[in-house]
């Protein structure tokens, strides 16, 4: 509801999509296409979605061998060295970087550790040598703004951890690159169980710092305590929906503006399809809303083994 209301206005929308829910936003219930089908762009990582070693660039490359893959600081210095003789040299491709590795001249450590992570980025078929086959983020993000907003979800479904975490940090260094020169205006980015495939010690980087890029997230979970709680202290506004965890409530009520007592009481008895609001959008006065039904195609729902519910009279003789 949120991404297409936003989407309505006009903004454009990032969502990390991590079980395939949302990919369908531009479809009805029953399969036709709605208003929002031509805003929807859904990108699957190593089929619609890959990029070139040259799109990425060589800040954006750093980020995701140090943040995702944990690469050393003297192997980070190699490669640097590594991707700017191929890059001086108008070389720089995936088959002539793993060239360049076996080549260079180096501590046999410092290979092992280049090599497997040059493998680790091979096996996530997001990086291509073939620019045909590859999408240009700036151009793309651009054609959404200029086409009056959309959506672009991410769908992560098929993706390993590992690959989740190097797909994840090449959109948010991405999105950063192009936000601080001006190229894109503000993204809406929306993290569905983000703790799956950020670290704990980069949440408070998005939340804070890439504000100020023109990054406002908003972080989706049904494990409140996976959230640390200097992060719900930042947080403009939560939507609260039925919690009866005594543990989710306790985290979520320390970081709201109202005392906790309120706060417990009234998530506690939340019917179906109703949620409870605080923060700045409704001056820190809790309120309960009523969510309005989509007659859009959502795949959240949780499936089951049996159609209808059973009771225990259907097996007394």
């Amino acid at each position: 509801l949120l991404v297409l209301g936003l989407v309505e206005y006009g903004a454009t929308v990032v969502v990390l999509d991590l079980n395939g829910e949302y990919k369908n936003l531009g479809m009805n219930i029953n399969g036709e296409k709605n208003k929002f089908s031509e805003k929807i762009h859904v990108l699957m990582p190593g089929k619609n979605f890959k990029v070139t070693l040259a799109q990425t660039s060589l800040s954006v490359m750093m980020r995701i061998l140090v943040h995702a893959l944990d690469l050393p600081g003297t192997s980070s210095r190699e490669f640097r060295h590594i991707w700017r003789f191929l890059e001086e040299r108008n070389m720089l491709s995936l088959q002539e970087l793993g060239e360049a590795i076996r080549r260079w001249q180096c501590n046999q450590q410092v290979k092992d550790a280049l090599f497997s992570r040059y493998y680790t980025l091979l096996h996530t078929n997001l990086f291509t040598d073939n620019s045909t086959e590859s999408i240009d983020f700036e151009e793309f993000f651009r054609k959404i703004e200029r086409d009056g907003g959309g959506a672009v979800v991410i769908d992560l479904s098929n993706s390993s951890t590992i690959d989740r975490q190097i797909i994840v940090e090449y959109i948010l260094a991405k999105l950063q690159d192009l936000l601080s020169q001006w190229k894109i205006r503000a993204v809406f980015l929306f993290a569905e169980e983000a703790h799956l495939y950020l670290k704990e010690t980069y949440w408070d980087d998005i939340v804070t710092r890439m504000r100020h890029f023109g990054v406002f997230t908003t972080f989706i979970t049904n494990q409140p305590n996976t959230i640390k709680e200097n992060i719900y202290r930042q947080a403009d506004n939560i939507f609260l929906f039925n919690f009866i965890n005594e543990h989710d409530l306790e985290t979520i009520s320390r970081a709201a503006r109202v005392d906790a007592e309120t706060t417990v009481s009234i998530v506690r008895d939340l019917p179906p399809h109703h949620c409870l609001v605080l923060g700045e959008v409704v001056k820190d006065f809790p309120i309960i809303a009523k969510i309005k039904s989509l007659e859009i195609k959502t795949m959240g729902e949780t499936r089951f083994f049996f159609d209808e519910k059973l009771t225990i009279k259907n097996y007394l003789l």
